[in-house]
């Protein structure tokens, strides 16, 4: 049977309108864009235990400061406050551990102004060794609550991947 030119014009289009529908579906879903809000800097943690902290990495402009990135971390839960003497670690597979050293006291607003308790900031220059490729990331961050353990999600993960490729370059 021969189709009109028309009907044949009308499946390619219903075609496209499906295979376009699935693509936009597919990047809505996938976890790439679940946490695309976690590659651009600025990181969600939640520990499934009602430990939430919001974070993010930026490049530091405190002329008082050394320079380099940092990893600054806000307790968003309430009554937990973080620890600001002790470094975070980091952990991944293959027996990779790294510890970040504990800069809150950049955190001041002025000379001999109190640290926010809510906050804490690390170093989070270039990771050495450099981390396997492909393998999760776990953060432990000392707290009013022990040490939580946050597992990264992949674009977190990606973007410690790319700042570590940065500094190396």
């Amino acid at each position: 049977m021969v189709m009109a030119p028309w009907r044949r014009l009308v499946g390619i289009s219903q075609a496209w309108i499906v295979a376009t529908g699935l693509f936009l579906l597919a990047s809505l879903l996938s976890p790439a864009a679940a946490s695309a809000a976690d590659t651009d800097g600025n990181w969600n943690l939640d520990d499934g235990a009602g430990h939430r902290l919001g974070g993010m990495i930026y490049e530091s402009s405190d002329i008082n400061a050394a320079k380099g990135l940092r990893l600054r971390l806000n307790a968003e839960s309430p009554k937990l406050t973080l620890n600001h003497s002790r470094p975070l670690r980091l952990s991944g597979g293959k027996d990779q551990d790294w510890s970040l050293a504990n800069l809150s006291a950049e955190l001041t607003a002025s000379a001999g102004g109190a640290i926010p308790a809510t906050s804490s900031q690390f170093d989070a220059g270039c990771l050495d060794p450099t981390p396997a490729d492909g393998l999760p990331l776990k953060i432990t961050v000392p707290s009013s609550a022990g040490d939580l353990s946050f597992a990264l999600s992949p674009g977190q993960v990606q973007t410690l991947h790319s700042l570590t490729d940065a500094c190396m370059n």
